[in-house]
């Protein structure tokens, strides 16, 4: 595998979600939360469990308003019926206190079916919707959702070789930080790469089949980055740093890149 960053020269469809895609709204102006979006883990977490009450909410009231046309027809079946929907709110509600407990305890107490882990991803866009309609920038929801989602990925210890870890940078990040990660790459024997485009990223990805992926990136685009290869591999999210706005030289943590890359190799 490659130790120097690599770009692609792949034409991209139309179609595709290329970074910076996501502050096309942005009008220039520099504000706290184009420049920092730090957030702690509660705020996910807690607009988490309104999404899963609200959910739950509104399935009791479509219950509740079909439930008596369905005895009319069998009574066998709406008991049946009452005890499937029951049992799918308290598994969703344990599932989701067990991700809870996970976080605050950094314990892996994931519920996991054979070999498929249930994860709080899926519920990312919901949530950041609800966040949203309470004053919460996508940023803000995204950094907690980023943080919480390290936890997660950090609590399962798995142990990768260099040949299997990449890590994925932005096309925005100021040259002399891309210039000392290129350096960590040839220390570590790992794949850097620079990806341009949601599609892109994939298409890395696919090529070099990496078990593990550390990805550099606004929140914008980890969350969705993060979606992307959901339930597939262990990504560790690390947000850049804006001081000139998003898109723009860009920063990043060098000691929190490298102790990510000591993480997956269990150095």
């Amino acid at each position: 595998m490659a130790n120097s960053i690599r770009q692609s020269k792949i034409r991209l469809e139309v179609t595709d979600r290329k970074l910076g895609d996501e502050w096309a709204e942005w009008d220039g102006c520099l504000e706290d939360k184009e420049i920092s979006a730090d957030s702690g883990k509660r705020l996910f977490i807690g607009f988490a469990l309104l999404a899963a009450l609200l959910f739950s909410g509104i399935a009791f009231l479509f219950w509740y308003l079909i439930q008596p046309r369905i005895i009319q027809l069998s009574s066998l079946l709406a008991n049946i019926l009452s005890i499937i929907f029951l049992g799918s709110v308290v598994l969703l509600f344990t599932w989701l206190f067990l991700n809870i407990l996970s976080v605050f305890f950094q314990k892996n107490l994931l519920l996991q079916i054979f070999r498929f882990e249930f994860s709080l991803t899926f519920l990312a866009p919901l949530v950041i919707r609800l966040s949203e309609r309470f004053g919460f920038s996508k940023d803000q929801i995204s950094n907690s959702f980023i943080k919480v989602s390290n936890v997660l990925t950090r609590i399962a210890r798995k142990k990768f070789k260099p040949a299997k870890l990449l890590v994925l940078l932005p096309h925005c990040l100021h040259k002399s930080i891309r210039q000392k990660l290129i350096e960590l790459g040839e220390k570590y024997q790992i794949g850097i790469f620079v990806a341009s485009g949601g599609s892109l990223a994939r298409k890395i990805i696919m090529e070099q089949r990496p078990g593990a992926v550390i990805a550099v990136a606004c929140e914008r685009d980890l969350i969705l980055g993060i979606q992307d290869v959901f339930f597939k591999i262990p990504v560790l999210g690390i947000p850049n740093q804006r001081p000139e706005g998003p898109c723009k030289n860009t920063l990043v943590d060098f000691i929190e890149v490298e102790n990510a890359i000591k993480f997956f190799l269990h150095l």
